[in-house]
């Protein structure tokens, strides 16, 4: 039986867990990331006044989190009629469940470049000028890749950094008894789920990451870009969030 490692906290009744035990892979969960919360004020002022926008962009389940930490009863109030856009089913469920609200598609863009185009799409024939900007929280390691293809479309854009993204204090620890455990004889899977995980396990396991019994999978073709960008091989890309995508993906590797 395969291991797999996946780089990030487990859930309860965790749907990735699940989904790879059923393929026959033993599962173990490695916490990656740790979110300190800022800026709370200034967030809620933001969706406070959904009069001063055009619309809100949530690309992640932490920045839904920020937006309910950041209001005294958690519910954003005054946007049912205006549109939220975000990333992946995730994402949309979360900000159904923590927000009441209903997310533009239902989330099924499942990354930054597909959202920004139906972003455009939706707000095609309005007049720019007269467009008010959109809200985004984000993280302080937030890629450019939205914010960039909005900006040349000419939509207004009003970031604010809602979280700090830093490694999990127990990371360095369970990295380096996967090590221990594999690097001698085993195969794994790594399943990494932001650029942020791959930055942070790369500075950590190297040597993990580049042992010929590792494989590498991503969960969307920005991390997978991230991973090549340090010289290394993804053996599988789940081109939409979600563990049946994963699944699919390291299973048509493992027959190649």
């Amino acid at each position: 039986m395969m291991r797999v490692v996946v780089l990030r906290s487990p859930k309860q009744n965790d749907s990735y867990a699940l989904a790879m035990q059923e393929a026959g892979f033993d599962v173990k969960f490695i916490p990656t990331l740790h979110f300190d919360f800022v800026s709370q004020r200034e967030l809620s002022d933001a969706v406070s006044n959904p009069s001063h926008y055009s619309g809100l962009i949530l690309t992640s389940q932490t920045a839904v989190e920020a937006c309910s930490r950041a209001l005294s009863d958690g519910v954003l109030k005054g946007w049912s009629s205006m549109p939220v856009f975000v990333v992946g089913t995730a994402t949309a469920e979360a900000a159904h469940s923590w927000l009441a609200v209903t997310p533009e598609g239902g989330g099924a863009h499942g990354n930054s470049k597909l959202l920004a185009q139906a972003i455009i799409e939706y707000f095609m024939g309005t007049d720019r000028a007269q467009l008010k900007p959109l809200l985004f929280p984000c993280s302080d390691l937030h890629m450019e890749t939205l914010p960039s293809i909005l900006q040349e479309a000419g939509l207004p854009l009003s970031c604010v950094v809602s979280y700090r993204t830093i490694p999990h204090p127990d990371l360095q620890r369970c990295l380096r008894e996967e090590e221990e455990a594999i690097l001698p004889h085993g195969k794994v899977w790594l399943v990494f789920f932001s650029p942020s995980g791959v930055q942070f396990v790369s500075q950590l396991a190297r040597p993990l990451l580049e042992a010929g019994g590792t494989k590498l999978a991503a969960i969307g073709s920005t991390t997978a870009e991230a991973i090549t960008k340090i010289g290394l091989r993804v053996s599988a890309v789940a081109m939409a969030p979600t563990p049946q995508s994963l699944v699919s993906a390291m299973a048509a590797s493992d027959h190649l």
